[in-house]
């Protein structure tokens, strides 16, 4: 009797096991290339083609991944800004060439965010999609002790493709600044 009871229990914990390995296998966030994701349009063969966010953070700042696709967006927080806080962000190619830069005043409020989307720029020379593959290093200007990397992948995202044929004229929209519209006469 008490031999029966051992072979079930071990046959019992073994199924547990076999359904705990097989939730978490199925539950794992696992990325796909760009093309699989293509191939598997109109199926659920492939649930992801972007990264997860993995948070990087330098004390207020918060970038939401460390690894992104051409074509994605990366979004900028920074938060817990003091009054007497006023400064800038900068964003540097792997090139080391500065692409952006996010102003701060405590001023005006504790809480600032941004995102842009890595691209070809012919203002900057970044001309090439290989311009803008690799390591990214995002700091406080004047600071450089500190930095935040984030990577950028050759892949593209889907449907992104033509953002990377031409060199393009960027133009900065500052969405703060409105511009009176007078009413119709």
């Amino acid at each position: 009797m008490d031999k029966n009871v051992g072979i079930a229990t071990t046959v019992g914990i073994a199924i547990i096991i076999g359904v705990i390995v097989f939730q978490i296998n199925d539950s794992t966030y696992q990325v796909s290339t760009p093309e699989d994701y293509k191939k598997s349009m109109g199926t659920q063969s492939v649930a992801h083609v972007v990264y997860p966010d993995n948070p990087q953070i330098l004390g207020p700042l918060q970038i939401n991944k460390d690894k992104y696709l051409l074509g994605e967006n990366i979004f900028v927080i920074l938060k817990d800004i003091r009054p007497q806080d006023k400064g800038a962000i900068e964003f540097y190619t792997p090139n080391g060439v500065l692409y952006d830069t996010m102003g701060f005043d405590g001023n005006e409020k504790d809480f600032f965010k941004k995102y842009f989307k890595p691209q070809l720029l012919k203002g900057k020379n970044l001309c090439e999609k290989e311009d803008l593959v690799g390591e990214w290093t995002v700091m406080f200007k004047g600071y450089d002790m500190a930095k935040l990397h984030f990577q950028m992948t050759s892949d593209i995202l889907p449907n992104q493709e033509h953002q990377f044929e031409d060199c393009e004229i960027s133009y900065e929209v500052d969405i703060r600044k409105q511009i009176p519209i007078e009413p119709p006469q």
